[in-house]
């Protein structure tokens, strides 16, 4: 049976199954307040420095709230904050994609550098994978990101900008550093909360459930467990994460104040 199914009076909703039968409930408490969107939707992003990474890494940023409030209110009937994984890897993916994008910008700037017509609106980009290197750990990604930014900055003529942008507003706060490199441990290659299992050798190995208490356990500044099954704060974990998502949106939000510029000087040198 379909989910939703329309009628005349708008939309009824199908809560016959148990595992979606409090989600539905909590939820549309609140469509039937507000309202329920219905219309056509589509996907993708638009053309920029960042190639899409920074609008995409927004998404599932967001995503990840949704998930993790689902669980503070209690939509699912198993016990958890919203379950850990997809909260989780929703929120590590989107750093991973947001510092992606800060390197794919600072290749972008290069060439305003060298080039100073080089347009900004990038729809293909060749051997992609080449720039990342590691292509999922984030301090092997964001240390490639800041030896790429720093060579540009220190090296900048450009004919559009009389100075260059500022460093310190392209680097995370030593604080949200300390995160990153806690969250890179414990995911270093996006597998930790992809997966049920993690590889040792040449043997998949369980994340076995339990809930042991061990504050060694925990990484100080996250307040995250090192392995499964020992629990932990989950407030000082998500506040964690928003300081550093806060962090990166200021550093995408100076780099499209960047962008913005540019585009505005190359429309007059086009003129």
């Amino acid at each position: 049976m379909a989910l939703f199914i329309k009628t005349h009076d708008g939309l009824k909703v199908n809560d016959s199954c148990f595992e979606e039968q409090r989600i539905v409930e909590k939820f549309f408490v609140i469509a039937e307040r507000n309202g329920f969107d219905n219309r056509v939707i589509t996907y993708g992003v638009f053309p920029s420095p960042d190639f899409g990474y920074f609008d995409l890494a927004d998404r599932f940023w967001r995503a990840s709230l949704c998930i993790y409030l689902s669980g503070g209110i209690g939509c699912f009937w198993e016990s958890g904050i919203g379950f850990t994984e997809p909260w989780l890897f929703n929120a590590r993916h989107s750093f991973e994609l947001i510092l992606k994008g800060f390197l794919l910008f600072s290749v972008w700037l290069e060439k305003v550098k060298n080039e100073t017509l080089s347009s900004g609106d990038i729809t293909e980009i060749e051997t992609l994978k080449e720039y990342f290197k590691s292509p999922h750990s984030l301090l092997e990604i964001y240390n490639n990101y800041q030896s790429r930014v720093k060579k540009v900055i220190e090296n900048w003529k450009s004919k559009i900008l009389d100075n260059p942008p500022e460093l310190d507003r392209l680097t995370l706060k030593t604080d949200c550093e300390y995160i990153l490199n806690e969250l890179n441990e414990l995911d270093t290659k996006s597998f930790t909360f992809r997966y049920p299992s993690l590889k040792k050798g040449s043997i998949d190995v369980i994340q076995k459930a339990d809930w042991k208490h061990d504050a060694s356990k925990l990484y100080p500044n996250t307040g995250l467990p090192k392995e499964s099954g020992y629990f932990f704060d989950h407030i000082k974990s998500i506040n964690s994460l928003h300081d550093l998502n806060t962090d990166l949106t200021n550093i995408r939000n100076y780099f499209n104040s960047i962008s913005d510029y540019i585009g505005e000087m190359q429309d007059y040198i086009y003129e």
